[in-house]
């Protein structure tokens, strides 16, 4: 199709003015076109006497959804004054477009003295007038006469191109979703499959149920919100980081209002886009399957071949030596060696993985090119014995620095006025240290800003001497599993983050209840008193049957929590549950006695407590009633019995399992949980691999999140847009994780007040774009 943008006729669009300047032969000079000035006051003189006039009004713009209305007045204030007949410039009319205002009859007399006109316009959009004065209305409208019959024939001859270009341009501009109306709409929703809806999305508030009800015959969906549903698929659209937050939120940074698909936002709220992903962890034990030698020469040879064995002893001087390496890969494992030696005190017999040798080494030159004498003393490096942190050399136990060495080092690295040495790569580690922030010695004291820019994710406190560093991500995981295993025997395998001291609990369960603790005493409330695993399941064992309908019940049920009855299957289901996934507090007395007599105030004091929990991404808590006003809190980093995940969307902990066969062995393992059974399939080494995670509020890999700030509520036609938006912008095995959208923000019932969707309501929308098939038009 011709983009009328484009005049055919050329860049001039009057109509007339091209027919006079092409006249050929002896017409050229017959017919004369006069542009009469116009005053902004709307005031003009055609000052010449013409002959055969013709006065049109011409269009100096283009219009678009708008009217103009044009009054001519002859002689105006004269005794001759006469208002013409209003001239209408109908919506979509082009530049140039001309309207005839004046023709005097001139059969008696073909000359017309000179005459004064004025010139009034009345601009309206939908329906809402405005007078044009001024500069506006000399840019808006001209006059121009045309003179002798020959001109008053060809403008008759040409009036209905002017018609003609104006549907064209309409025609035009209802192809496009920004003024498309009516049926239009429609058939640009059945190109890309989206019809006009005929219900409404409601909420019932006695059920909590959300439905479609249809509209009224006939009533359809506003023009308005059709369009603004289309404009998700009539647009080339890659899902990318960016291109997603283009769609919500518009362009500009995070402190502009939102101009995108959510505009209409309270207060121009901009939507967050998270991918900050938790790394997984991950584990290696080594079990021999029958022959327990098969592990013992492994490991012989590990040592023999491939570990680095940092001290400067004969026999580690021949072992390297006698490696089949080349000569140049030779010299740069002695210079490792000796670089490493500058900065830490190894023991004879010590031996590293080559990558965390290399990163130690990162560690050791950032501190010499800092000015700083300080040697690490390393306890322990690759151990036979040492179980899945030690027995491959994967990590390294280094003494605990002093606070005087860490606040040195912390203000070597801050100081911008040092001398820059000649180690490019050390003073490339410094700079990314600096930018990343240092934190202070209190909030770091082992230094892991050190450790994680030189490449040692993982400093893992082992007591209050020494710590724990790998060039792996391992948060504490540690895999138990016997040495050896016979063929098609069940050998138990374990996993388990061990948090900060190795206590035995698990590191988010235990860190999270020390930081709700905090928080929950720094509040002005009682502490209350956790449970070891013994005294738990003791106390779990005891506690009686509960008829329904005790005042407890109600206060749990408004702080988000179960209320357990029946005890019995409750208590035999988290028996099952492995000690260190589960954690037992007892709540204060006060606190206990008050939620028993079922007061309004202890029920709130008890959800701000469960809010502590939930801030500290635990997954699930389950309180149970004992005698004697008592109530005991179960928390959990897993699902619990009757509780289910109600703290989360998911769990907050979990491991996966794998097997590499080594030397001929084979085995098949249960693939998921923290404890799992190894069935050895074949003899030979087989190496037991827990690949593992921790949610602290991060993404998951393969993930993004949407957030909203706090108090920002959504409608329900606007968490029906969000959702339809991103499912059209998720890529292929990717997820997008809105569990913080619809438990907080979303407003059912238009109060102001955001209510948590359940989980079969959190999915009640209706899906926009449909599948298309031939012959369905009319259903679209």
């Amino acid at each position: 199709m011709t983009d009328i943008r484009v005049p055919v006729d050329g860049a001039d669009p009057s109509v007339e003015r091209n027919l006079v300047d092409q006249l050929e032969g002896p017409y050229p000079g017959t017919v004369r076109r006069v542009v009469v000035p116009l005053a902004g006051t709307g005031a003009a003189v055609v000052d010449w006497t013409s002959r055969h006039p013709l006065l049109t009004v011409v269009l100096r713009r283009d219009l678009a959804e708008e009217t103009v209305r044009v009054t001519v007045t002859l002689d105006p204030g004269g005794a001759g004054q006469r208002v013409l007949p209003p001239v209408v410039f109908a919506p979509w009319s082009a530049a140039g477009a001309s309207i005839p205002a004046y023709a005097p009859d001139t059969a008696d007399e073909p000359l017309v003295a000179s005459f004064p006109v004025a010139v009034t316009a009345e601009r309206a959009v939908d329906g809402a007038g405005s007078a044009v004065t001024g500069a506006a209305l000399t840019g808006l409208v001209e006059l121009a006469v045309l003179e002798g019959n020959l001109g008053r024939l060809l403008y008759l001859m040409s009036y209905e191109k002017h018609r003609l270009r104006r549907a064209a341009r309409e025609v035009h501009a209802y192809r496009t979703l920004a003024h498309a109306r009516r049926d239009a709409l429609d058939r640009i929703g059945a190109d890309v499959g989206v019809a006009r809806f005929v219900d409404e999305l409601v909420h019932e508030p006695a059920s909590g149920e959300v439905y479609a009800r249809r509209l009224a015959p006939p009533a359809r969906e506003p023009d308005a919100a059709y369009a603004h549903r289309l404009g998700l698929y009539r647009r080339f659209l890659l899902p990318t980081p960016g291109a997603v937050r283009r769609l919500l939120n518009g362009p500009g940074t995070d402190t502009d209002p939102n101009t995108g698909l959510f505009a209409d936002l309270p207060g121009g709220a901009r939507f967050t886009v998270r991918e900050d992903d938790d790394r997984f962890a991950v584990a290696i034990r080594l079990v021999a399957v029958g022959d327990p030698q098969h592990r013992t020469n492994f490991l012989a040879q590990l040592r023999r071949d491939r570990l680095v064995l940092p001290a400067n002893t004969p026999p580690n001087n021949t072992a390297h030596a006698g490696r089949a390496l080349p000569a140049s890969r030779l010299a740069e494992v002695t210079a490792l060696r000796a670089s490493l030696r500058q900065s830490y005190a190894f023991d004879s017999a010590h031996g590293v993985a080559p990558p965390l040798a290399a990163a130690l080494d990162r560690a050791g030159r950032v501190c010499r090119a800092l000015g700083s004498s300080i040697v690490w003393q390393v306890t322990r490096a690759q151990d036979d014995a040492g179980g899945s942190r030690y027995e491959l050399g994967l990590g390294v136990d280094v003494s605990w620095p002093t606070p005087a060495q860490a606040t040195d080092l912390r203000n070597r690295v801050l100081d911008t006025g040092r001398a820059v040495t000649a180690d490019r790569t050390a003073e490339a580690l410094i700079a990314a240290a600096r930018a990343q922030g240092v934190p202070t010695v209190a909030a770091d004291g082992e230094l892991a800003w050190l450790w994680r820019v030189c490449g040692l994710p993982t400093t893992h406190r082992i007591s209050t001497t020494r710590m724990y560093l790998s060039h792996l991500p391992t948060r504490g995981l540690a895999v138990t599993a016997p040495l050896s295993a016979a063929v098609g025997a069940d050998t138990p395998v374990e996993a388990q983050f061990h948090a900060p001291g190795d206590p035995g609990g698990n590191a988010l369960l235990l860190a999270g209840l020390v930081a709700a603790a905090s928080a929950w005493t720094g509040a002005g409330e009682p502490a209350w008193t956790p449970l070891t695993d013994a005294a738990a399941r003791t106390r779990w064992a005891a506690v009686p049957t509960r008829p329904a309908g005790q005042p407890v019940d109600q206060v749990l049920a408004a702080a988000g929590l179960p209320a357990v009855r029946d005890p019995a299957p409750v208590v035999a289901a988290l028996n099952r549950l492995p000690d260190e996934l589960v954690e037992t507090i007892e709540l204060p007395a006060a606190l206990a006695s008050a939620l028993i007599a079922g007061q309004p105030a202890a029920g709130d004091r008890l959800a701000r407590l469960v809010g502590l929990l939930r801030e500290q991404h635990l997954a699930a808590a389950l309180p149970l009633v004992e005698t004697g006003n008592r109530i005991l809190l179960v928390c959990s980093v897993i699902g619990l019995p009757q509780a289910g995940l109600n703290l989360a969307e998911r769990r907050a902990t979990g491991f996966r399992w794998y097997t590499v066969g080594l030397g001929g062995g084979t085995a098949e393992i249960k693939a998921v949980g923290a404890r799992t059974a190894l069935r050895p399939t074949h003899a030979g080494l087989v190496a037991v691999v827990a690949l593992s995670y921790v949610r602290t509020g991060r993404t998951d890999p393969y993930e993004f999140r949407v957030e909203l700030p706090d108090g920002v509520t959504l409608t329900l036609a606007q968490y029906e847009r969000l959702m339809n938006a991103l499912t059209r912008v998720c890529p292929l095995g990717v997820e997008i994780n809105t569990f913080g959208i619809r438990r907080d923000h979303v407003d059912l019932d238009a109060d102001g007040t955001a209510e948590p969707l359940r989980p079969a309501v959190a999915r009640t929308f209706r899906t926009f774009q449909q599948r298309r098939h031939r012959g369905v038009y009319d259903q679209l």
